[in-house]
């Protein structure tokens, strides 16, 4: 339904150094894929849409090996290629060889959120220890509910009811420089905080009783404002998300899932934009809307929404795409923190130099900002359609989000 929006994956990277072993890897590569059923199946829409199992693509494998003299040239070309959720698979695993290999895990964003990604890469990584006689690991498979039947059980439908009317929409101000509607050229930009800037930026969080998420929110706030010289005083929304599964206890987590939903926060520009106030504001902002149970309110419009028939939704969907072709709607800029990579996501038994994850890519009049974490390095990225979008301004704007971070250092 959304793929007018993003391209609707998330991925994960891991870059090791080194070289895997290609027989105990393939035979763990498919055995996850065993233990996961959905993860080789197509989406079928219709009045009560559901999903079958994809037939086997040649050209479209889940599980493959590339040997290239390039890995950056080709990691970038692999994540401009997203999934088709209509012809399958949901995920698509690639080896990358070079004199090091990068393994690179995509999933389609309709199965599962971050969690369920990392989640499945931590399966991957336990049944190649398993086979290297690292200890036996027999996968269980997904035994636990992935819908919101369980976490809407654990609230009143009166709380749902009052959570959703909370929540409201808001048209901002913000003009991103968009060229086009263009949804080509695919592509990622990235900017690194090192692990030394990164503790004092979590030791500044600590002091000030503030979380880090809402440290990064407000600098991209922050860089937006002055990127798109958004006035003063003005109401522009920045959608953000969230993962239901805070309501359940960890043992019953469903592992491969979809349980985030995103709600809008109305943040004020104001008159003398600076980090400390916008950072104050956010953290209120935040603290209130998960307080009143926002995401529940979210996930309860959604299945609202999606109760009133599947091609009905596709119909809402389709003529709001064509109002925001004609400039009559707008999309506010969304932001995404995609957590902390486990080590035993990583742990191959060879060295790894480097992990992270990467959000969808936006298209216009989208844009979206992702964080994620791995050993104490923040990994701050955003994909977006090189038709629409000037590279440059995507990169500019993410070094503006690390430079307000970096403020917070003066202050520790």
């Amino acid at each position: 339904l959304l793929k007018t929006v993003w391209d609707q994956m998330i991925h994960l990277v891991i870059r090791f150094e080194g070289h895997v072993d290609d027989t105990i890897m393939d035979l763990a590569v498919r055995e996850a894929l065993f233990a996961e059923p959905l993860t080789g199946m197509k989406f079928t829409p219709g009045e009560t849409p559901f999903f079958e199992p994809a037939c086997p693509d040649s050209e479209m494998p889940a599980w493959a090996r590339i040997r290239t003299g390039d890995l950056d040239r080709t990691l970038e070309d692999l994540l401009a290629a997203p999934l088709d959720p209509l012809r399958g698979p949901m995920v698509r695993i690639r080896l990358l060889r070079s004199d090091d290999d990068l393994l690179c895990i995509s999933f389609n964003h309709t199965i599962t959120d971050a969690y369920g990604v990392k989640s499945f890469g931590s399966l991957i990584a336990r049944l190649y220890r398993s086979g290297k006689c690292e200890g036996d690991y027999l996968p269980v498979g997904n035994s636990h509910d992935r819908s919101f039947k369980g976490i809407f059980s654990l609230i009143s439908a009166a709380e749902r009811k009052e959570a959703s009317g909370r929540l409201g929409k808001w048209q901002g101000a913000w003009n991103i420089p968009f060229k086009s509607f263009g949804t080509g050229k695919r592509a990622y930009a990235t900017e690194i905080i090192e692990e030394e800037l990164f503790s004092r930026i979590r030791q500044y969080a600590r002091i000030h009783e503030i979380t880090v998420n809402d440290l990064i929110l407000s600098s991209y706030v922050l860089a937006l404002a002055e990127s798109t010289h958004a006035p003063a005083g003005t109401c522009n929304p920045v959608l953000t998300s969230i993962d239901l599964r805070r309501y359940l206890s960890p043992d019953i987590y469903p592992s491969l899932a979809n349980l985030s939903v995103a709600f809008e926060l109305p943040v004020q520009i104001l008159r003398q934009p600076a980090l400390p106030g916008t950072v104050r504001q956010i953290h209120d902002l935040m603290y209130d809307y998960k307080s009143g149970h926002a995401g529940i309110g979210a996930a309860t419009l959604l299945c609202r929404e999606l109760d009133s028939g599947f091609r009905r939704v596709e119909k809402e969907l389709a003529e709001m795409e064509e109002k925001t072709r004609n400039g009559l709607l707008g999309k506010n800029p969304f932001f995404t923190n995609l957590g902390v990579i486990p080590e035993g996501v990583t742990e191959f038994g060879v060295p790894v130099r480097a992990a992270w994850m990467l959000g969808p890519v936006e298209y216009p009049p989208g844009f979206g900002l992702a964080a994620c974490t791995f050993r104490g390095r923040l990994t701050l990225s955003a994909g977006f359609s090189g038709e629409a979008l000037e590279k440059e301004w995507v990169i500019s704007l993410l070094s503006s989000v690390a430079q307000n971070l970096s403020q917070v250092i003066s202050r520790v």
